[in-house]
């Protein structure tokens, strides 16, 4: 890791702002940019997502796009192939400061999320990395709609005598609170997912037996 990203994410669409700043290694894979990702906003990861910078898109899909075209271009099928998000990194999306891309999470609730690069600075020893800085409002449920529907869920909650507020409230169940975030949890959970990067696989047993 020669230096560190500090990430603001910017869920779009939603007010009250939910944003989350992160940092993350500036080399690292954007598969794994992902899972930071899901982790920091609150995501269950349950859908397929993509990484767009202009006219570029990263994600795991093969066989051609689902790129932001709403954002940027003209329509869905005039949007470009993506390219494999294994074989990038966040230098190849944001190398530097300034920088700015969409991540794209659920093709049909369309969650955006605006990703601007705040600095890039040489790591400090004894900060987490990667980890969760600051944050404001819990991540929608997912599910519940996309922006329009989670504007809806807020509504409901509101008012306890509209005829769905049971509802909805057994849904979303007692502990999710649309003002709460638990960043030591976050920050417990990022530190166990860049645990399990480091890890490396035990090496093969071999099947020849030594000669004696």
């Amino acid at each position: 890791m020669s230096t560190v990203h500090q990430l603001k994410i910017t869920l779009k669409h939603i007010k009250p702002a939910i944003w989350r700043e992160v940092l993350v290694p500036s080399d690292i894979r954007l598969d794994r940019l992902h899972q930071v990702i899901q982790i920091a906003m609150g995501w269950e990861d349950r859908h397929m997502h993509e990484f767009s910078a202009g006219k570029r898109g990263f994600s795991e899909l093969r066989f051609g796009s689902r790129a932001v075209a709403s954002e940027f271009g003209p329509g869905f099928g005039d949007a470009p192939p993506v390219r494999d998000e294994k074989k990038a990194t966040l230098l190849d999306l944001a190398p530097v400061k300034g920088s700015k891309f969409v991540y794209w999470y659920d093709f049909g609730d369309d969650w955006l999320h605006d990703v601007v690069v705040k600095a890039v600075d040489e790591p400090v020893a004894g900060l987490q990395v990667p980890g969760c800085m600051r944050a404001v409002g819990a991540c929608p449920p997912d599910d519940c709609g996309g922006p329009p529907g989670y504007l809806h869920l807020l509504e409901v909650l509101a008012d306890p005598k509209h005829e769905e507020y049971d509802e909805i409230c057994e849904w979303v169940g007692d502990d999710w609170k649309p003002d709460q975030y638990d960043i030591v949890q976050v920050n417990a959970d990022l530190a166990q997912l860049a645990a399990r990067w480091a890890r490396r696989p035990a090496p093969r047993k071999s099947a020849i037996k030594p000669k004696t």
